[in-house]
């Protein structure tokens, strides 16, 4: 029995229409919408977006009524379902709807019935024209999709356009041969033949470390529109949706580089995150706020992996990675939350307000302080082990002995693993910089002095710190 879900475009405005039918269920039941989304750990009250929903029964149209912001009531006997969505925004995480284009992120407009989380679902893309292409990680015939359950449908965005550009590759890993799909809709990617080329490159060098990669097929999807200005990424285990705009924002310098920069680090999320996950998020609860401290290690220790192997695979060279390190860096020092706020602290706090600066000084950022201090670990690793080991040695580790069997990641288990690596506890660098709120810039030029560059800082015109790195 599965779940058929039918999705039209909506007449009427900017959004979708969607029918589906699930399979009888011989008691009253409740429909539930996610509240929230994979890659952003935040409230996101998608429900919002629903425009109608209604029961259908026997032709019949039947009021639900709301069991919770998110969720409704469906009377006994009532198993089709009809709501519209409206899809009027364009970023990495949302859905949007226009002539030449359909993009949806299921979680955002997705109902599941509670307590039937394993029933399939058949979506039928019933209006798209025969001559578009659909680009997703979910398997698909002709316009129908299939997603194995509740949390395969959640995780496989698609987009169905009118014209995506489209390249692929091949990586190898221990076991078996990775089909890489790359998807443009908008704007070509920028010098798409080195674009392509740098794709292999890092995707080559992060599956050498990690040995085994999580799928047979992997898809960068990639939304470049000419005319909205936007700059997002999310990840999902099969595919990642990657948003920037305008068109001279994509075929710019920074547009090529930061791409690169977004693309690194999602794939890298495919092993971190998607797999290596904490134990909060396995598997996800889209009912409810799931907190957790260990953003600093989901979206730090990423961050920080994403950029360090365009580097390793030639697709930066040591200048351009200063470059991007003294950007991170710059956000770092100029930030005094970071000096009020833990890391951790900061990680569980995304669940209350979310991914905005909020009350000056307040906080750090889950993405700068976890960078910082994965940089740190993979420097004090590096320096007990005599280069021989790295913070890569320890999460290859991870995915061997958690990722690949799905056992949810605690923070002991984290800070374990490293110290096996090293040879030696370096808790030292969780007290200060993950539960703690020490000054790091000593450390960081010690870190940065290992790998033959030196750091400076000084204040500029406006008084902010501005960093330098330079070859030593």
């Amino acid at each position: 029995m599965s779940i058929i879900v039918n999705v039209t475009t909506a007449e009427d405005r900017q959004a979708l229409h969607f029918n589906a039918k699930f399979p009888e269920i011989n008691s009253e039941w409740t429909a539930q919408l996610p509240c929230w989304r994979p890659g952003r750990y935040e409230i996101a009250n998608f429900a919002q977006y629903v425009v109608k929903l209604e029961g259908v029964k026997n032709g019949e149209r039947i009021k639900l009524k709301k069991s919770s912001l998110h969720s409704w009531t469906v009377p006994q006997g009532v198993s089709e379902l009809e709501w519209t969505f409206q899809a009027d925004i364009l970023n990495a995480g949302s859905t949007f709807v226009r002539e030449d284009i359909q993009y949806v992120n299921p979680v955002n407009c997705m109902l599941y019935a509670i307590g039937h989380e394993e029933l399939p679902y058949e979506i039928n893309l019933a209006d798209i024209p025969k001559d578009w292409t659909i680009a997703t990680g979910l398997p698909f015939e002709g316009q129908t999709l299939h997603a194995d359950n509740m949390q395969h449908i959640m995780d496989n965005p698609w987009i169905a356009a009118k014209k995506l550009w489209h390249g692929e590759y091949k990586v190898e890993d221990e076991e078996k041969v990775v089909d890489f799909h790359v998807w443009s809709y908008g704007c070509e990617p920028p010098q798409k033949d080195k674009f392509m080329e740098a794709h292999e490159a890092f995707s080559k060098s992060q599956i050498a470390y990690f040995k085994t990669f999580p799928t047979s097929s992997y898809h960068f999807l990639y939304l470049l529109p000419k005319d909205i200005t936007v700059r997002h990424g999310v990840e999902h285990e099969w595919s990642t949706v990657i948003a920037l705009g305008p068109e001279n924002v994509v075929n710019s310098d920074y547009g090529y580089e930061e791409l690169l920069s977004i693309g690194s680090h999602e794939l890298y999320h495919c092993w971190n995150v998607k797999r290596i996950r904490p134990s909060e998020w396995m598997p996800y609860n889209f009912t409810r706020a799931t907190p957790s401290q260990l953003g600093y290690i989901a979206e730090g220790v990423t961050t920080y992996m994403g950029d360090l192997f365009l580097f390793e695979a030639g697709c930066l060279d040591l200048g351009g990675w200063c470059k991007r390190m003294e950007t991170l860096l710059n956000r770092h020092i100029n930030n005094p939350g970071r000096l009020n706020y833990s890391v951790a602290e900061s990680s569980y706090d995304t669940w209350l307000d979310g991914y905005q600066p909020g009350v000056p000084g307040r906080k750090g950022s889950i993405y700068v302080e976890g960078a910082v201090l994965a940089f740190l670990c993979d420097c004090r690793i590096m320096s007990l082990t005599n280069m021989k080991s790295s913070l890569s040695s320890a999460m290859t580790l991870l995915w061997e002995r958690f990722g690949k069997d799905r056992i949810g990641l605690t923070e002991e288990n984290y800070w374990d693993i490293l110290a096996e690596v090293a040879g030696s506890r370096i808790d030292d660098l969780k007290d200060k910089y993950a539960h703690g709120t020490e000054d790091s810039w000593d450390d960081l030029v010690e870190g940065m002095k290992l790998n033959g560059v030196v750091l400076t800082r000084s204040k500029d015109e406006n008084g902010s710190w501005a960093t330098s790195l330079k070859k030593d």
